[in-house]
């Protein structure tokens, strides 16, 4: 395999972990790529996985042949030293993202800097998005099952078993992987920590602002059938009928991008199939038949600020926050009336849009991160632990539009990458050293499953009458969660 010299490691990209997902294999399980014969030029990024253009909801981008991961390694390792693997699931609701996702020329989650830094094996992985990822119609199951669907979940299991043969040659060690994510990839881990078929295949689990959410069984199925009526293959051989259709057919079908701020999960994501999942992941959780790893989950303090300052660029009037609330509570005034009198604007300064972003992002983000980790810790011995992202990026080109939506939904990204320079900016000598905790931490969390070490600031554990997080900022800190009214408030609501 043929590599690149990247600051300070060997990086391979495009490295097919399946074969291509194609014709007869479209919405089958991942099956082991051909062997290849000759040396494998593994210098640049593979295609993304088939998905819409964030600039062109009516283009349809990538290629089915996607299945491909990428590894960085520190120059200096062998297959006998044993590094921790940073194993990472990137986000985008599950419609869209990819692992050389790029912002303004860089490459968003390119392992190298990470890597060198905190000596671990990097890897990053594409997998089936959208339709060909989460389509679950009953014409697809194997001869004999009933279970169809969670193609995307599949990849990331295939994923996870090529590392676990292979990741020494690189220098990694098979018994140190943390399986991490964020936002649909948080998703994504937790539905992983909850199969059965993962079981072995990690170490310990980290989930960055996502939710233990899928759908039942009957409805991924009652929505594949309403898919097949649209696109013409309700009868007959729909299998074959749905296989053979174009790829942007099959995307532009139920067009659907990431929205940060909507209340209510896409049309596609894991679903309850009875093989990769039994039940919901919450649900599997709170009766401790998950896969029991030592588990982190975290939220960003203003998880939905940039995606609404971008809505609400000059602020919002009462009017404005009223409309939003009745639309965030599908028109029914009781509720909305009951989410008014927990936000106030007089809480926020009178903002009526920093009191959106509050509700926003504790309803999906950080209520949801205490309440999965008062679940998990309740149901194993192995220890749990929970974060808060509280940093504002501290200014320069990225502007006041940046600075008023606050420590918004993947900006922990930026430090845990070290990519602040994305965009132009100039990171302060705080924010690098933001970053420096930040790798430190997740490191030593895959290397020992403990994250503290080496003089950081204490982690503490997690439990629910604490409520403690470690706060990071440019200097990491113990505290209370906070928000504890709040998220009593969306526990009740929510039923949970």
């Amino acid at each position: 395999m043929q590599g690149t010299a990247s600051n300070g490691t060997w990086a391979y990209f495009a490295i097919p972990y399946a074969a291509p997902p194609v014709a007869a294999l479209r919405w089958q399980p991942p099956v082991e790529p051909a062997c290849w014969s000759a040396p494998l030029a593994a210098t640049t990024f593979g295609a993304m996985c088939l998905q819409l253009d964030n600039s062109d909801p009516t283009k349809v981008i990538g290629a089915e042949d996607c299945l491909t991961l990428n590894v960085w390694a520190p120059t200096s390792a062998t297959p006998a030293s044993k590094l921790p693997v940073l194993f990472f699931v990137h986000g985008g609701g599950n419609v869209q993202g990819s692992a050389s996702e790029q912002r303004n020329g860089t490459s968003l989650y390119d392992g190298a800097l990470l890597a060198a830094q905190t000596g671990s094996v990097v890897v990053t992985i594409n997998y089936r998005l959208g339709p060909m990822g989460w389509l679950a119609h009953p014409a697809f199951a194997q001869p004999g099952a009933q279970a169809s669907g969670n193609w995307g979940t599949r990849d990331q299991l295939a994923a996870l078993r090529f590392v676990q043969r292979n990741v020494a040659a690189f220098g990694g060690d098979a018994a140190r992987v943390l399986l991490f994510g964020e936002s649909a990839g948080a998703v994504n881990v937790c539905a992983l920590v909850s199969s059965p078929l993962a079981k072995g295949l990690f170490a310990a689990a980290l989930m960055e602002s996502g939710g233990c959410t899928a759908q039942a069984r009957s409805t991924a199925q009652s929505f594949a059938d309403t898919f097949a009526q649209k696109v013409g293959c309700s009868s007959g051989d729909v299998g074959a009928c749905l296989r053979a259709l174009d790829a942007a057919t099959v995307e532009l079908a139920f067009p659907e991008t990431a929205q940060i701020a909507k209340p209510t999960p896409g049309d596609f994501g894991p679903n309850a199939d009875g093989e990769v999942l039994a039940d919901i992941p919450e649900s599997v959780i709170a009766r401790g038949s998950h896969n029991h790893v030592p588990f982190i989950v975290g939220s960003n303090a203003n998880e939905t600020g940039q995606a609404i300052v971008a809505q609400f660029p000059s602020g919002m009037t009462m009017a404005q926050y009223q409309a939003a609330l009745l639309g965030y509570a599908a028109g029914n005034q009781t509720l909305a009336d009951a989410v008014a009198a927990q936000y106030p604007p007089a809480d926020y300064g009178n903002d009526a849009r920093a009191a959106y972003i509050a509700l926003t992002s504790d309803a999906k983000f950080i209520c949801t991160a205490r309440y999965i980790a008062r679940t998990i810790v309740a149901q194993q011995r192995e220890p749990v632990r929970r974060y808060q992202y509280t940093h504002h990026l501290d200014g320069s080109p990225l502007g006041p539009a940046a600075r008023a939506a606050g420590a918004f939904h993947g900006q922990e990204l930026l430090p845990l990458f070290r990519h602040l320079n994305v965009s132009g900016y100039t990171p302060s000598a705080g924010e690098q050293q933001l970053a420096d905790a930040m790798g430190g931490y997740w490191s030593r969390f895959a290397a020992a499953q403990d994250p503290n070490g080496n003089g950081a600031p204490d982690w503490p554990l997690y439990d629910a009458a604490g409520d403690a997080v470690l706060l990071l900022d440019e200097m990491p800190q113990a505290g209370a969660g906070g928000r504890g009214p709040q998220c009593d408030f969306w526990d009740r609501t929510l039923g949970r």
